[in-house]
């Protein structure tokens, strides 16, 4: 035997049909879930982030700009890292620097690849990624993929330790990849 529906009085309906009043209480639990994960007031908040990690310390070379500048265009000196093995590496991590002497100056850019990372190594061309192929012109610049063909290394600021000390790679101050210590 069945249940009788509940009487409403005449005239007026009974509401929400069960379409309507669960579509509402999806509604009511989306704007709830949004509210206790930090969508609006009170509840819960997310986590304060991480502080930002240390801008990377100065590399002291052992070059002067002297010594730099009488050296034929094309010369690179290795500042990279010492770890063994170039792959697989974690996406991110400072691979070193690379210090160039070309014909308008010095300059230097990290020796990270632009596709996942692996320390790049000297060519007779320029650049190459050990790990999937990649190849970078003597600016950093990729000339072949799978790193984004055009896009350029970063490069940082090149100074003097000293007047006609060692040179500094600053990483912590990224410059354009046209600047030149001359």
């Amino acid at each position: 035997m069945s249940q009788p529906e509940p009487a409403t009085p005449t005239g007026t309906s009974s509401g929400l049909d069960r379409r309507e009043f669960c579509a509402c209480a999806l509604a009511v639990a989306a704007a709830a879930a949004a509210v206790s994960c930090g969508g609006g007031g009170g509840g819960y908040s997310n986590p304060a982030p991480p502080p930002p990690p240390p801008p990377p310390s100065p590399v002291t070379t052992s070059e002067t700009k002297t010594s730099m500048l009488g050296q034929p265009s094309g010369t690179v000196r290795d500042y990279t890292t010492t770890a063994s093995g170039a792959c697989p590496l974690i996406l991110g991590a400072a691979q070193g620097y690379y210090l160039v002497r070309d014909s308008a100056g010095i300059y230097a850019f990290n020796a990270s690849c632009l596709h996942q990372g692996g320390r790049l190594n000297t060519t007779q061309t320029g650049f190459g990624c050990p790990c999937h192929g990649s190849q970078y012109d003597l600016n950093g610049t990729v000339t072949v993929g799978p790193a984004p063909v055009g896009s350029v290394l970063q490069h940082y600021q090149v100074s003097e330790s000293t007047p006609g000390g060692v040179l500094v790679i600053d990483p912590s101050k990224p410059v354009s990849a046209t600047t030149r210590l001359t």
